[in-house]
């Protein structure tokens, strides 16, 4: 059987990024303060590329949200997302995480209440891999990942690629 796996810059590809007039639900739960100061915080995605911590948020509630839409459809939908759209979705948690220790105690403790929030949707519709498909599936040298990592969807597209591209059932 073949191995698929994915480089960083085809998952980069993938990520659907918002922009700074698509904050509002943040801006709409942080003080005017704490936005600005989450604005400072500039995570690098690429030596050309870069983004602010808030738009990161956005990005992965907007993917979040989107894998969650795509479970109920076929996969011969051609708007559902599979695979390289969720290992997007977990390569923009990772750099969210990697922009954590930016912030001061107090305002990251306020901004992890929002991504507590967008971590607990996509609890609410994957489950544990045990089998570690998703990882396999990105096939990236690493250290130990996060949680995020070892999660897939219940069902739908995203969860059938896993499936068939890692090679384990």
């Amino acid at each position: 059987m073949e191995k698929y796996g994915l480089l960083p810059r085809l998952a980069w590809k993938a990520v659907t990024v918002v922009t700074n007039s698509d904050l509002s639900w943040i801006s709409g739960r942080m003080s005017p303060d704490d936005l600005r100061a989450l604005e400072g915080v500039v995570v690098h995605l690429s030596r050309q590329r870069s983004i602010t911590l808030p738009c990161l948020l956005a990005s992965w509630k907007a993917h979040v949200e989107k894998l969650e839409e795509d479970l109920s459809l076929p996969s011969s939908d051609r708007s559902v997302w599979g695979v390289h759209d969720l290992v997007a979705a977990l390569v923009l948690r990772d750099f969210i995480q990697g922009g954590l220790s930016a912030l001061e105690v107090a305002l990251r403790s306020r901004f992890e209440i929002l991504l507590s929030e967008i971590d607990s949707r996509f609890i609410s519709f994957t489950e544990p891999d045990d089998l570690l498909r998703v990882e396999k599936v990105d096939a990236r040298p690493g250290s130990e990942r996060e949680w995020w990592w070892k999660r897939i969807p219940v069902t739908g597209p995203a969860r059938e690629e896993v499936i068939l591209y890692s090679g384990l059932n």
